[in-house]
């Protein structure tokens, strides 16, 4: 799908709008919105088409009610007239514009895409200054979005007729219409690697993907890929616990975005030696995967020097991705029931996956690191037993009461492996427990954070994406319910309080100090039932935070 920015109204044989001549009068058509008290926005640039607008309005009995449509369908033209009046029109509601929110948004954009993509070759949207900019770029984002299709393996396939779209608005927000289509390009990416089926996405495509990306832009991304092998020398054993039932092999895929400098280098066996990790073997190979563990930031009255300073202002934030490509549930296997949609658990390395193209393609000058921990969580006669007893890389044991409480786990080891970046921060991304979908649903990913500026940040970007949060409780209290007899601590906490104990869980794997945020994105990651498909989020929260991140760098 094409979109761009444009000032001017459609016009059949005009070259600027529609790239190719038109073929007929139904191959443009102008979008007019109306809001509840029938006044037309952007009405200044719509003078030639006031009267055919008032008249449809009149005649339809039109009302402007959010989702409301009507249009004309250029029938007021003939072979005499079709010159001078050949464009379809087509009045959108959009209710009371005061109210009008990210959901709102989102619905118009629907509406404005379904009721034009077969029958016109391209649309012109009167916007005029309606809407300020987040909106601006959150109407585009969406209105890009509901082109999106998954149906490769579909034998018969329909290709819409609608191609190029055109907003009609000021030259200041092409920035901002820039940004959403590189939003676009990973949120499609996202969705893409998340609708494949299990059969096709396991661990190693996750992989592929991510050298695929490094390969479109060499100059921006390295990617670094650990094998099972080497995560056992490193002491993964959390990680290996989830992915030794398939015979699938784990990976941890690291993708180091370099918007900025050069942020990190192969670290010294030494590092290695000293970083509490178990190695067997092969150090010199494990030490060109490890990143190099920089220094951390200092108190304001300690003398530092300005390489240290260099390293604390380019040091990257880190994303972590929970990649289960399937979850069978392992031996504590899952009702048959809607099984098939476990492919969607690894909708949050997915995300990580499409934030980093994102980057690619807005090139925001930042430094960020994503984690992809991609397992396949199966029976098997090698798989975890519930009351197994494994360590992370960390040291800590953990004893495994549940293997479908396995996210955590491959996301315990990730955590301690992302730290030797001594990150800004660190925000793992997860379709991590079922109880988040009791509490908040559909609408609202889960957040829970050790350090206020970060939830902060999340939230502010939350608000400015649409892409919607809700702040989770933390408190200490919960940390008792997993407390274990024989280990340093179990997987699960009992039924009270799911996504919080999770998130409790993983907040023993990251360093005091470190600031960390956990995203439970459950019931945000994918639709689920007849029409089940990934959403692409939190897409647009991670790449507005990225950008304010940036900006106040």
């Amino acid at each position: 799908m094409n979109i761009k920015l444009t000032q001017t109204l459609p016009k059949t044989h005009t070259q600027k709008i529609l790239k190719k001549e038109a073929k007929s009068k139904d191959a443009a058509c102008l979008v007019v919105l109306i809001d509840d008290k029938k006044n037309i926005l952007a009405e200044a640039q719509l003078s030639d088409y006031q009267s055919r607008i008032e008249q449809l309005i009149e005649v339809s009995h039109f009302n402007g009610k959010a989702c409301e449509t009507v249009a004309d369908y250029a029938l007021a033209g003939d072979k005499k007239t079709t010159k001078q009046n050949p464009v379809q029109l087509l009045l959108v509601g959009v209710g009371n514009l005061d109210k009008l929110g990210h959901s709102g948004l989102q619905k118009i954009a629907n509406t404005i895409y379904q009721s034009t993509q077969k029958r016109v070759d391209s649309i012109t949207v009167a916007l005029g200054d309606a809407l300020e900019e987040n909106h601006f770029s959150q109407f585009a984002l969406n209105l890009l979005a509901a082109s999106y299709r998954f149906d490769k393996y579909k034998s018969e396939q329909s290709t819409p007729v609608l191609t190029d779209i055109y907003l009609l608005a000021d030259k200041s927000l092409e920035a901002a219409l820039t940004f959403a289509e590189a939003v676009f390009a990973g949120q499609s990416l996202t969705r893409d690697v998340a609708n494949e089926p299990g059969n096709i996405c396991f661990p190693a495509y996750m992989a592929e993907q991510a050298e695929a990306l490094a390969k479109a832009y060499p100059d921006l991304l390295k990617v670094t890929v650990l094998g099972e092998d080497e995560m056992s020398a490193l002491g993964m054993d959390c990680f290996l616990a989830v992915s030794q039932g398939s015979a699938k092999e784990g990976k941890l895929v690291l993708l180091e975005y370099r918007g900025k400098s050069n942020f990190s280098a192969k670290a010294g066996a030494s590092k290695i030696a000293n970083s509490g990790a178990k190695v067997t073997g092969g150090l010199k190979a494990l030490a060109d995967k490890l990143p190099t563990k920089l220094p951390k930031k200092s108190s304001k009255n300690a003398d530092t020097n300005n390489d240290v300073q260099v390293a604390n202002d380019d040091a990257p934030i880190v994303l972590v991705g929970k990649g289960v490509t399937f979850d069978s549930g392992g031996i504590s296997i899952k009702p048959g029931a809607a099984m098939d949609e476990m492919k969607f658990d690894m909708g949050g390395s997915a995300s990580v996956l499409g934030t980093i193209k994102a980057l690619c393609e807005a090139r925001l000058p930042i430094n960020v690191v994503g984690a992809l921990a991609c397992a396949e969580n199966m029976p098997s006669g090698d798989a975890t037993r519930p009351g197994d007893i494994v360590k992370a890389m960390n040291g800590k044991s953990v004893e495994i009461l549940n293997t479908d409480a396995e996210g955590r786990l491959v996301l315990a080891d990730t955590l301690c492996y992302v730290q030797r970046y001594n990150p800004k921060a660190i925000i793992d991304v997860a379709t991590l427990t079922g109880a988040c979908v009791v509490a908040l649903g559909h609408v609202r990913s889960a957040v829970f954070s050790n350090d206020e500026d970060v939830l902060f940040e999340l939230e502010n970007a939350s608000h400015l994406s649409g892409d919607l949060i809700w702040h989770m409780p933390m408190d200490d209290d919960y940390q008792a319910q997993l407390d274990s007899p024989i280990a340093d601590m179990q997987n699960i906490g009992g039924k009270g309080a799911g996504a919080v104990t999770a998130a409790c869980f993983l907040s023993r794997f990251v360093e005091e100090g470190q600031a960390w945020a956990h995203l439970d994105i459950a019931g945000t990651a994918w639709n689920s039932g007849k029409d089940k498909a990934a959403t692409g989020r939190p897409v647009p929260l991670f790449m507005q935070y990225l950008k304010n991140s940036a900006n106040m760098a």
